[in-house]
């Protein structure tokens, strides 16, 4: 029984919320890493979803449910200028089209009629990585809901993008090794990490746009024209989409200074406002 004027022992009793609230990014990292690679080992796939149920996680020992309340609000926040809805739609896939284009140039066979035919197939792959919450859109309330706020307390927005960027290449280790996903997508992982960083600031912390931006990528690039090469000609393919990413990178660094500054609004773990 607590004796009146002393003060609550909740703190001390729990030693795994005493290690989360002093470390909160590196258990994220730590407990992401080792949920993804459990995955890939027991199912043979990565689970999209497991930074988000992670980030839920660190943010209920830390912030309790308004920080997870906060986190939801980004991922729901679709109220933005109709701009960032063209760019979250238009840069992958323009990249992945403008890549099967120059594939198609240096020498690849171009695309048959029923491999183009498949268009269709675009619009429910993509409702259906947006929607369920197991694909790659759901990686994106982790490393860019929870980790890039986090990171940008203390750094700018160019320098904490790159940061989540390696922490997703390193995520993403196990696929390399399996031959999953081939290494020149460790450039296109550093490129598109400015990229989004860049989108989520610019709406105001709308982990929405990311997880669309992420599910255009995977269902317009992946699912819809990486099938149509193979061989030589899907290394290729992977290369000049990292280089194209590469140019957008370049191209949001160059046209906006703020990214090399810490950003203007106030920034908490799971919080943007």
């Amino acid at each position: 029984m607590r004796v009146i004027g002393q003060p609550e022992a909740t703190e001390t009793k729990s030693p795994i919320r005493r290690l989360v609230r002093a470390y909160p990014l590196a258990t994220f990292i730590v407990l992401a890493y080792l949920v993804n690679w459990a995955a890939v080992w027991v199912l043979g796939d990565p689970l999209g979803s497991g930074p988000f149920f992670v980030a839920v996680f660190v943010l209920s020992m830390t912030k309790g449910w308004p920080g997870i309340k906060a986190l939801f609000g980004q991922m729901t926040k679709w109220r933005v200028n109709w701009k960032w809805y063209v760019v979250a739609i238009g840069l992958p896939s323009s990249a992945a089209i403008l890549a099967a284009a120059a594939t198609v140039a240096l020498g690849a066979p171009r695309p048959t009629s029923t491999q183009l035919g498949l268009w269709t197939e675009i619009i429910p792959f993509f409702l259906f990585a947006l929607i369920v919450p197991m694909l790659g859109p759901w990686e994106e309330p982790g490393f860019r809901g929870f980790a890039l706020s986090r990171l940008m307390r203390e750094r700018s927005i160019l320098v904490s993008a790159l940061l989540v960027g390696v922490i997703i290449v390193f995520w993403h280790t196990p696929l390399f090794f399996t031959g999953d996903i081939p290494v020149g997508d460790v450039i296109l992982i550093m490129a598109g990490a400015v990229v989004f960083a860049w989108l989520v600031v610019g709406t105001g912390g709308s982990v929405l746009l990311a997880m669309i931006m992420h599910a255009t990528s995977n269902a317009v690039s992946g699912e819809y024209i990486s099938p149509m090469f193979t061989g030589g000609d899907a290394e290729t393919l992977g290369w000049i989409r990292a280089g194209i990413w590469c140019v957008f990178a370049a191209v949001v660094v160059l046209t906006n200074r703020g990214l090399l500054s810490r950003p203007s609004v106030e920034v908490e773990p799971g919080i943007v406002r």
